[in-house]
Protein backbone atom coordinates (compact mmCIF):
# COMPACT_ATOMS: atom_id res chain seq x y z
CA UNK A 1 0.00 0.00 0.00
CA UNK A 2 1.39 3.61 -0.96
CA UNK A 3 1.44 6.26 1.89
CA UNK A 4 1.44 10.17 1.99
CA UNK A 5 2.42 12.28 4.50
CA UNK A 6 -0.44 14.82 5.88
CA UNK A 7 -0.46 18.31 7.08
CA UNK A 8 -2.61 21.12 7.55
CA UNK A 9 -2.73 23.43 4.96
CA UNK A 10 -0.94 27.13 6.52
CA UNK A 11 -1.45 28.90 3.48
CA UNK A 12 -4.14 30.12 0.57
CA UNK A 13 -2.71 32.37 -2.19
CA UNK A 14 -2.80 35.73 0.29
CA UNK A 15 -4.89 34.68 3.22
CA UNK A 16 -3.09 32.60 6.21
CA UNK A 17 -5.11 29.48 7.27
CA UNK A 18 -6.82 30.64 11.13
CA UNK A 19 -6.09 27.97 14.10
CA UNK A 20 -8.18 27.17 16.91
CA UNK A 21 -7.65 29.41 20.29
CA UNK A 22 -9.50 27.98 23.34
CA UNK A 23 -9.21 30.65 26.09
CA UNK A 24 -12.30 30.70 26.15
CA UNK A 25 -12.67 27.21 27.87
CA UNK A 26 -12.69 26.92 31.37
CA UNK A 27 -9.03 25.08 33.03
CA UNK A 28 -8.15 25.09 29.71
CA UNK A 29 -4.31 24.87 30.20
CA UNK A 30 -4.75 22.08 32.99
CA UNK A 31 -6.36 20.29 30.37
CA UNK A 32 -4.02 20.95 27.17
CA UNK A 33 -1.09 20.69 29.05
CA UNK A 34 -2.19 17.15 30.41
CA UNK A 35 -2.84 16.23 26.65
CA UNK A 36 0.37 17.29 25.68
CA UNK A 37 1.93 14.86 28.81
CA UNK A 38 -0.47 11.78 26.25
CA UNK A 39 -2.48 11.70 29.18
CA UNK A 40 -6.15 10.70 28.18
CA UNK A 41 -8.95 12.49 29.98
CA UNK A 42 -11.48 9.99 31.08
CA UNK A 43 -15.22 11.74 31.75
CA UNK A 44 -13.59 15.16 30.14
CA UNK A 45 -15.97 17.92 29.85
CA UNK A 46 -17.07 19.59 26.25
CA UNK A 47 -14.22 21.85 25.50
CA UNK A 48 -16.62 25.00 24.83
CA UNK A 49 -15.46 26.88 23.05
CA UNK A 50 -12.80 27.63 20.38
CA UNK A 51 -12.50 30.39 18.18
CA UNK A 52 -10.53 30.94 15.21
CA UNK A 53 -7.25 33.66 15.07
CA UNK A 54 -4.20 33.49 12.74
CA UNK A 55 -1.17 35.63 12.37
CA UNK A 56 -2.96 38.08 9.82
CA UNK A 57 -5.33 40.64 10.54
CA UNK A 58 -8.29 40.13 12.99
CA UNK A 59 -10.66 41.24 10.11
CA UNK A 60 -9.34 37.61 8.04
CA UNK A 61 -9.53 35.44 11.24
CA UNK A 62 -13.22 34.21 9.96
CA UNK A 63 -12.37 34.25 6.39
CA UNK A 64 -12.99 30.17 6.16
CA UNK A 65 -13.92 27.09 8.06
CA UNK A 66 -12.07 23.76 7.23
CA UNK A 67 -12.34 20.65 8.92
CA UNK A 68 -9.16 21.01 10.44
CA UNK A 69 -7.58 23.49 11.90
CA UNK A 70 -4.34 23.97 14.21
CA UNK A 71 -4.13 25.09 17.37
CA UNK A 72 -2.91 28.30 18.74
CA UNK A 73 -2.79 30.24 22.10
CA UNK A 74 -4.05 28.35 24.86
CA UNK A 75 -4.32 24.69 23.02
CA UNK A 76 -0.86 24.84 21.16
CA UNK A 77 0.43 22.68 23.13
CA UNK A 78 -2.29 19.79 22.23
CA UNK A 79 -1.11 16.71 20.23
CA UNK A 80 -3.22 17.16 18.12
CA UNK A 81 -5.97 18.67 15.50
CA UNK A 82 -9.07 20.80 16.09
CA UNK A 83 -11.23 18.22 13.77
CA UNK A 84 -15.17 18.67 12.41
CA UNK A 85 -17.91 15.93 12.82
CA UNK A 86 -17.32 15.08 9.30
CA UNK A 87 -13.80 14.51 9.36
CA UNK A 88 -14.32 12.23 12.84
CA UNK A 89 -16.95 10.50 11.28
CA UNK A 90 -14.76 9.73 8.33
CA UNK A 91 -11.68 8.64 10.51
CA UNK A 92 -13.66 6.00 12.40
CA UNK A 93 -14.11 3.57 9.60
CA UNK A 94 -10.12 3.39 9.16
CA UNK A 95 -7.57 2.24 11.35
CA UNK A 96 -5.91 4.70 12.98
CA UNK A 97 -3.00 4.37 15.03
CA UNK A 98 -3.22 3.85 19.30
CA UNK A 99 -3.84 5.46 21.46
CA UNK A 100 -5.96 8.37 20.00
CA UNK A 101 -9.02 9.98 21.07
CA UNK A 102 -11.94 12.64 20.16
CA UNK A 103 -12.87 14.96 22.54
CA UNK A 104 -16.06 16.89 22.03
CA UNK A 105 -15.46 20.83 21.51
CA UNK A 106 -17.72 23.67 20.25
CA UNK A 107 -16.13 25.98 17.82
CA UNK A 108 -17.62 29.39 17.65
CA UNK A 109 -17.49 30.75 13.75
CA UNK A 110 -19.22 33.81 12.74
CA UNK A 111 -21.63 33.62 15.91
CA UNK A 112 -22.57 30.28 15.56
CA UNK A 113 -20.83 26.85 17.43
CA UNK A 114 -20.29 24.57 15.58
CA UNK A 115 -19.69 20.87 16.63
CA UNK A 116 -16.05 19.56 16.15
CA UNK A 117 -13.87 17.54 17.99
CA UNK A 118 -10.17 17.48 19.71
CA UNK A 119 -8.05 14.42 18.01
CA UNK A 120 -6.09 14.00 19.91
CA UNK A 121 -2.80 11.24 18.48
CA UNK A 122 0.22 12.33 19.90
CA UNK A 123 1.93 13.05 23.34
CA UNK A 124 5.14 11.91 25.62
CA UNK A 125 3.18 9.05 27.33
CA UNK A 126 2.22 8.02 23.65
CA UNK A 127 5.90 7.15 22.22
CA UNK A 128 6.49 3.99 23.82
CA UNK A 129 3.40 2.98 21.94
CA UNK A 130 3.49 4.36 18.48
CA UNK A 131 7.16 3.05 17.73
CA UNK A 132 6.11 -0.33 18.41
CA UNK A 133 4.71 -0.14 15.06
CA UNK A 134 7.90 -0.02 13.33
CA UNK A 135 9.67 -3.24 12.66
CA UNK A 136 13.23 -1.81 13.43
CA UNK A 137 15.14 -4.89 12.07
CA UNK A 138 14.13 -4.35 9.39
CA UNK A 139 13.86 -0.43 8.63
CA UNK A 140 16.47 1.53 7.13
CA UNK A 141 17.42 4.90 7.97
CA UNK A 142 19.93 7.64 6.88
CA UNK A 143 22.78 9.58 8.45
CA UNK A 144 23.03 12.38 6.62
CA UNK A 145 26.21 13.77 8.63
CA UNK A 146 28.06 10.83 7.65
CA UNK A 147 26.13 9.86 4.54
CA UNK A 148 25.60 6.35 5.28
CA UNK A 149 22.34 4.48 5.97
CA UNK A 150 22.34 2.58 8.72
CA UNK A 151 19.74 0.62 11.02
CA UNK A 152 18.13 1.17 14.79
CA UNK A 153 17.68 -1.52 16.93
CA UNK A 154 15.07 -0.58 19.12
CA UNK A 155 13.32 2.31 21.15
CA UNK A 156 16.64 3.48 22.84
CA UNK A 157 19.02 3.02 20.16
CA UNK A 158 16.25 5.65 17.78
CA UNK A 159 16.29 7.86 21.36
CA UNK A 160 20.22 7.79 21.14
CA UNK A 161 20.63 8.34 17.19
CA UNK A 162 18.18 10.98 17.19
CA UNK A 163 20.57 13.54 19.77
CA UNK A 164 23.41 12.30 18.11
CA UNK A 165 23.05 13.39 14.56
CA UNK A 166 21.53 16.74 16.13
CA UNK A 167 24.53 17.19 17.72
CA UNK A 168 26.62 16.32 14.72
CA UNK A 169 24.49 18.37 12.77
CA UNK A 170 24.94 21.61 15.19
CA UNK A 171 21.70 21.64 15.63
CA UNK A 172 20.09 21.85 12.51
CA UNK A 173 18.54 18.01 12.03
CA UNK A 174 15.92 17.74 14.89
CA UNK A 175 14.81 13.95 13.26
CA UNK A 176 16.45 11.07 11.98
CA UNK A 177 15.75 10.48 8.42
CA UNK A 178 14.32 7.50 7.11
CA UNK A 179 15.12 5.13 3.84
CA UNK A 180 12.85 2.23 4.26
CA UNK A 181 9.97 2.18 7.07
CA UNK A 182 8.46 -0.93 7.75
CA UNK A 183 5.48 -1.62 9.56
CA UNK A 184 4.02 -4.38 11.30
CA UNK A 185 0.50 -3.48 11.11
CA UNK A 186 -1.41 -1.99 7.99
CA UNK A 187 -2.71 1.02 9.52
CA UNK A 188 -4.38 4.34 7.59
CA UNK A 189 -3.07 7.14 9.71
CA UNK A 190 0.13 6.58 11.72
CA UNK A 191 1.73 9.81 13.84
CA UNK A 192 5.45 9.55 13.98
CA UNK A 193 5.68 13.75 14.91
CA UNK A 194 6.73 13.18 18.15
CA UNK A 195 10.01 10.84 17.37
CA UNK A 196 10.19 10.64 13.19
CA UNK A 197 8.36 14.34 12.83
CA UNK A 198 5.48 13.50 10.59
CA UNK A 199 2.86 11.54 9.69
CA UNK A 200 1.75 9.76 7.34
CA UNK A 201 -1.63 8.29 5.69
CA UNK A 202 -2.63 5.47 3.69
CA UNK A 203 -3.39 6.29 -0.34
CA UNK A 204 -7.27 4.86 0.54
CA UNK A 205 -7.64 7.50 3.02
CA UNK A 206 -5.98 9.78 1.00
CA UNK A 207 -9.09 9.12 -1.73
CA UNK A 208 -11.36 9.29 0.95
CA UNK A 209 -10.64 12.02 2.53
CA UNK A 210 -10.48 13.93 -1.08
CA UNK A 211 -14.25 12.15 -2.54
CA UNK A 212 -15.56 13.24 0.57
CA UNK A 213 -14.07 16.94 0.49
CA UNK A 214 -12.64 16.78 3.74
CA UNK A 215 -11.01 20.49 3.37
CA UNK A 216 -7.35 21.70 5.51
CA UNK A 217 -4.99 18.68 4.57
CA UNK A 218 -2.41 18.95 1.92
CA UNK A 219 -0.59 15.63 0.93
CA UNK A 220 2.99 15.15 0.13
CA UNK A 221 5.14 12.03 -1.83
CA UNK A 222 7.23 10.47 0.35
CA UNK A 223 10.68 10.35 -0.09
CA UNK A 224 11.54 7.09 1.36
CA UNK A 225 9.43 3.67 0.97
CA UNK A 226 6.96 1.75 3.53
CA UNK A 227 6.32 -1.73 3.63
CA UNK A 228 3.93 -3.17 5.89
CA UNK A 229 4.86 -6.95 7.03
Amino acid sequence: MKYYKIQIKSFYEDRIASRAEGENITNANEYFWAMDKGGILHNAPIFDYFVLESFDEEKYWEWALFDVHKFIGAGSQIPGWLISEKLKNLLENFKISNPHTFYESKLLYKEEKKDYYIFQFSGEQFFNTLVNYIDFNKSLFFDPNQKIDFRIIDIQDLIIQTRRIFKESGCEIINVPVKKLVLNNNIDFFSMQSFLGENIISERLKQAIEENNITGFQFFELDYKVVIE
